[in-house]
């Protein structure tokens, strides 16, 4: 199990515990940190340590001179831990004001954070993208059908699984509220049935049976958060600037993920 050492900077090294009051001088006014979704890097790192969850995206980012955080959370465990493990990171952090992305499950892993671990204030925003904020019905049809992405789901992303029925995340609405200094935006992705690879492509028309537009695991719909910044053609997965589809240029495919995350942080710092 992989705790906050997951932290890293682009732009500088993290300092130790010890030596942050001392560079307290020097602390940066701003920083972006990035959250990853249910299948973290902990659990593929063990086979490609090299991995990146947001892919080549510190290189991408890098010109504009604000450090840039990935810290790790436990794949598949629950929204507490997994926020338990983030607040350990973000202690870390020296700076004044931080700002959260967040991609999937992150979305809810950074709410209960900046309402449970966030004593001091530091969060000033939270943008997610493709979070399913309202839940997803597909967890029910993971659990009762078969086939190649229902078992690994069954056996590698429970029980943090659980929390992202439209029940339990009703449930954790009630209980977790936005924080009245802190602005929420967030983005969904979507693609027709037709514009999915094959692996894709059953659960997206479950989804869209039952929820409408979806980027194959989360619908339009429950990605709706706070400030509701737009739909980009992306399935979940290229969200991160991964994708199991072969580049074609008609249906946009690969996403500029990119491009798509130096406009969100070119707000954020503007």
């Amino acid at each position: 199990m992989m705790a906050w050492r997951g932290v890293r900077s682009t732009v500088r090294p993290g300092p130790r515990v010890g030596a942050i009051h001392a560079m307290a001088a020097a602390t940066p006014r701003q920083a972006v940190v990035f959250l990853h979704g249910i299948v973290g890097a902990d659990f593929i790192r063990a086979l490609w340590p090299s991995f990146q969850y947001f892919r080549l995206l510190d290189r991408r980012l890098a010109d504009f001179g604000v450090p840039l955080y990935f810290p790790g959370a436990p794949s598949a465990a629950t929204i507490e831990t997994r926020a338990g493990f983030l607040a350990a990171a973000l202690a870390q952090i020296p700076a004044d004001t931080l700002h959260l992305v967040a991609h999937s499950m992150g979305g809810l892993d950074a709410r209960y954070l900046i309402h449970h671990h966030d004593a001091e204030c530091r969060i000033r925003s939270l943008t997610t993208v493709g979070s399913p904020h309202r839940g997803s019905p597909l967890v029910q049809w993971v659990m009762d059908t078969n086939g190649l992405l229902q078992w690994f789901s069954r056996r590698f992303l429970v029980p943090g699984l659980h929390e992202l029925t439209p029940e339990a995340c009703a449930r954790f609405n009630e209980q977790v509220p936005d924080r009245a200094d802190v602005v929420y935006r967030s983005y969904a992705g979507c693609r027709p049935v037709g514009e999915m690879p094959w692996l894709y492509r059953e659960p997206t028309r479950v989804l869209q049976r039952l929820e409408g537009d979806n980027d194959s695991q989360v619908s339009v719909a429950s990605a709706r958060w706070g400030d509701f910044r737009g739909t980009v053609r992306a399935d979940h997965l290229e969200l991160t600037g991964w994708s199991f589809g072969l580049p074609n240029r008609r249906a946009q495919r690969p996403f500029d993920h990119g491009a798509f995350y130096r406009r969100i942080v070119g707000e954020l710092l503007g």
